[in-house]
């Protein structure tokens, strides 16, 4: 008697590979979107949870933001400079004890406004100069050295970074005439102007930015009164100040005061 081989034949493998090969094609961009998707609902989250922790701050001390460029001689406490540095190293960032000074958001860490300083740091970060890893190596995190900042190649000071852009400012403050800016930031959350965010998701370098939303741009930015919206405006990512960031033509700092305006809706020069 006769026995017959159970089994697929090699087309009939190759046409299941084939149909593999397809419903990947069509399932895979879809996950990516829902991955996608969950991290900018956990960075609205986090943005908003900031925007709370300020708030409860500012009520503690009579209406004051946090401190932007602390600093052991308390000179030029609200400087506008490096948006994104919360511990520095070097003096003057360090009191006669070596401990580290908290600057801008890491003082609500230390005042026990947040609870994990991972908040800090949008999960979409693609730029490793800005995720809570960099920063947690040794720990705990808000301690210097770290070793990403020896390790990566590139040099960088010994400082704890975060992960979003923060630039609170008083619309009222006079601006300096080369910058087109303010050289201070805001003082209380009472100066700040409530149509325009102070702090976004990171902005830096276009081809980093951490969201898309309808095969656009994305940034979050939190508000004055709390509430956080997701700007995908075409208009604010096709403004020509991206290319000057990029390129050196104006200054990050005054970059990032003009996308703020853009995307509350200012139509500003970006060119002076």
């Amino acid at each position: 008697m006769r026995t017959e081989k159970v089994g697929f034949t090699l087309i009939e493998l190759l046409v299941v590979i084939a149909i593999i090969a397809l419903l990947l094609g069509i399932l895979l961009p879809s996950l990516s979107r829902v991955r996608e998707a969950a991290k900018r609902a956990v960075c609205s989250n986090q943005v908003k949870q900031i925007g709370v922790a300020v708030v409860a701050y500012a009520s503690d001390y009579d209406t004051r933001m946090p401190t932007y460029n602390s600093n052991n001689a308390n000179s030029n406490p609200y400087l506008l400079i490096h948006s994104y540095a919360l511990y520095r190293s070097e003096s003057p960032y360090v009191d006669a004890n070596g401990k580290l000074l908290a600057m801008k958001l890491a003082l609500l860490y230390e005042g026990k406004y947040i609870a994990d300083p991972k908040i800090f740091y949008c999960p979409s970060n693609r730029n490793l100069l800005y995720t809570f890893e960099s920063y947690n190596n040794p720990k705990p995190w808000g301690t210097l050295p770290q070793n990403f900042n020896y390790l990566d190649g590139q040099g960088h000071n010994q400082w704890v970074r975060m992960g979003y852009t923060y630039l609170p400012i008083d619309p009222r403050t006079p601006k300096n005439s080369n910058t087109g800016m303010p050289d201070e930031t805001a003082r209380s959350i009472d100066a700040l102007d409530p149509h325009i965010p102070y702090m976004t998701d990171l902005i830096r370098h276009k081809h980093q930015i951490s969201h898309r939303r309808k095969s656009n741009y994305a940034v979050h930015g939190l508000f004055k009164d709390g509430h956080v919206t997701l700007c995908n405006d075409e208009r604010v990512f096709d403004n020509n100040v991206w290319e000057q960031m990029e390129n050196g033509t104006i200054p990050e700092l005054t970059a990032n005061y003009i996308v703020f305006q853009l995307i509350g809706g200012k139509q500003l020069n970006s060119g002076r």
